[in-house]
């Protein structure tokens, strides 16, 4: 009774996700490599975005973006979204600017998108890019939806939206910003 258990992509997808949010990139590319080659399971969208991620987090984007390029399966808002980030980070305007206009292809009507590209465009100055798309916003009606937290007290989960000040016992709890409602 010495049967091995062998890995599933559930078990692939877990390890790639470790390597991102740890930096280990060789690790990481190691396990995406022997993923197919060596337990012949072929890597998913799931798995390829944990990869764009983890070069992405590292500062390799021309190696993140070669792994959407190349990839059979077509990339979804999740996998051009884990680019941006790291677009972002690593102020690659060029990068960044292709990536959400990706993402603005896949989901046109979706506000934050827009908002990460105009954002993108003022941390250069380029102000009439950014007029243009908050232009574009209000044109479509497009508002992002504020962030939102929640917190348990007293056995109650209460959510709560930055900015807002409605909940009732937001004094009691000792809340400084951003109140909501029970969930």
């Amino acid at each position: 009774m010495n049967e091995q258990v062998q890995p599933n992509p559930v078990t692939f997808l877990s390890l790639l996700s470790a390597c991102s949010h740890s930096g280990l990139v060789t690790e990481g590319c190691n396990i995406f490599y022997s993923m197919k080659w060596g337990f012949g399971i072929e890597p998913g969208l799931d798995h390829h975005t944990c990869m764009v991620d983890l070069l992405g987090r590292n500062g390799m984007l021309n190696e993140a973006l070669a792994i959407i390029l190349k990839m059979i399966v077509l990339p979804d808002s999740r996998i051009w979204g884990a680019l941006l980030s790291a677009s972002r980070v690593y102020g690659n305007r060029r990068f960044g600017e292709y990536a959400a206009e990706r993402l603005l292809e896949l989901e046109p009507h979706n506000a934050g998108y827009y908002t990460l590209l105009s954002n993108i465009k003022a941390s250069v100055g380029s102000w009439n890019e950014v007029e243009e798309l908050r232009r574009m916003m209000s044109e479509k009606d497009l508002k992002k939806k504020p962030g939102w937290s929640c917190i348990e007290v007293n056995g109650v989960i209460q959510g709560f939206v930055s900015g807002d000040i409605s909940h009732t016992e937001s004094e009691e709890l000792g809340l400084l910003h951003g109140v909501g409602e029970s969930i």
